[in-house]
């Protein structure tokens, strides 16, 4: 009785190592189309150079341009196109 209680328990164990990888394993993400890169890229580079801009400015006119630039950098990465 031992014996096969034993033999089931390993069963058991070895199958459920082999099994998970198996089943942790994530699928693969869907990549982006290039029109998506690009434009996030854009909107990319014009935050940086928004902010750039903004940092020569000083105080509330700094905030201002600081606050504008996230704001177009997040309505242009909402308007980029999905893939």
């Amino acid at each position: 009785m031992k014996r096969i209680l034993t033999h089931s328990v390993l069963t058991l164990v070895l199958a459920l190592g082999v099994g998970a990888p198996a089943a942790m394993a994530k699928t693969k993400t869907p990549k982006h189309s290039a029109e998506h890169n690009a434009a996030v890229k854009k909107c990319n580079d014009d935050f940086r150079a928004a902010m750039k801009a903004a940092k020569t400015k000083h105080g509330a006119d700094r905030k201002a341009a600081e606050t504008a630039a996230r704001d177009a950098h997040k309505q242009c990465i909402a308007s980029a196109p999905q893939p």
